[in-house]
């Protein structure tokens, strides 16, 4: 029953967010709908949420749990050294757009860490292994897993990066500048980086401890690949460099389509 609540409510800010992310925004020019939680932080927060919720019902809450602790505590850890020296993404610093600071790094920002992961988790594992959770097979497979997993985390940054860096928002500034858009290069394999080792620490102890997946959660997979592609939409819909319109669909369309292919095949297959 509790694994089942978890889903409604995952539902639920999935919902929420594909309404305010992606379905208001679309109509916006067309019939303006009103607004409920339309901020970043909201938007975030409800995302946020989703995948918790998703991961507590597909993973069990203990796993859901430790997943998100290590990412909330890796990510703020690379974060607060990027900004403190220059180091992991390049010189860089936040500035006042999202929020409250713990140390350098806006509270926000380990939230969002894990709200793409885990989506990017279930995607990683339907490319490599054709199933969407668990991190079974030899210790080569789960390092595997865990690169594949990275590239499809950082390839969101390469859409949300050169919105939120952008003059008219200022999430955070680049000091030295770059060839992406402004972002210096390193900032990509910093991505890379912090998230092979989120991915690394949790898969090693799913490895050896598996989740308690059961049948049904196969077929609820297809959760986590809406909430990847709402947030392909969302960052369109919210302008930037009109060279993303080609860039995003390649580099986070793709891995969702192939991964919802696998889950096609894999919710078919399912008892």
């Amino acid at each position: 029953m509790a694994r089942r609540t978890a889903l409604a409510l995952a539902v639920i800010c999935l919902a929420i967010f594909l309404y305010e992310a992606v379905l208001r925004l679309s109509l916006l020019p067309y019939t303006p709908l009103p607004a409920f939680f339309g901020n970043i932080h909201a938007l975030t927060l409800f995302l946020l949420l989703f995948s918790l919720l998703h991961a507590a019902y597909a993973l069990g809450t203990r796993h859901a749990l430790l997943f998100f602790a290590l990412t909330a505590i890796i990510s703020w850890g690379y974060e607060q050294v990027g900004v403190a020296t220059g180091w992991v993404y390049g010189a860089y610093h936040y500035t006042d757009v999202l929020g409250p600071k713990v140390g350098y790094v806006p509270a926000l920002i380990p939230l969002a860490w894990f709200m793409m992961i885990y989506p990017s988790y279930v995607i990683a594992n339907l490319i490599s292994r054709g199933r969407p959770y668990g991190s079974g097979g030899t210790l080569g497979g789960v390092i595997w897993l865990a690169l594949l997993s990275g590239a499809v985390m950082t390839a969101w940054d390469l859409v949300i990066d050169p919105i939120l860096s952008a003059s008219n928002v200022q999430a955070w500034i680049w000091e030295e500048g770059g060839p992406y858009f402004g972002i210096p290069a390193c900032n990509f394999a910093g991505w890379m980086l912090t998230t092979v080792t989120v991915y690394l620490a949790y898969s090693l102890y799913e490895w050896r401890m598996p989740p308690p997946i059961s049948a049904t959660s196969h077929a609820a997979a297809g959760l986590p690949l809406v909430a990847y592609g709402a947030m392909l939409c969302s960052d369109l819909l919210v302008g930037g460099p009109p060279a993303l319109v080609i860039i995003a669909p390649f580099v986070m369309g793709v891995p969702v389509l192939v991964a919802a292919e696998r889950w096609w095949r894999c919710r078919a297959a399912a008892p």
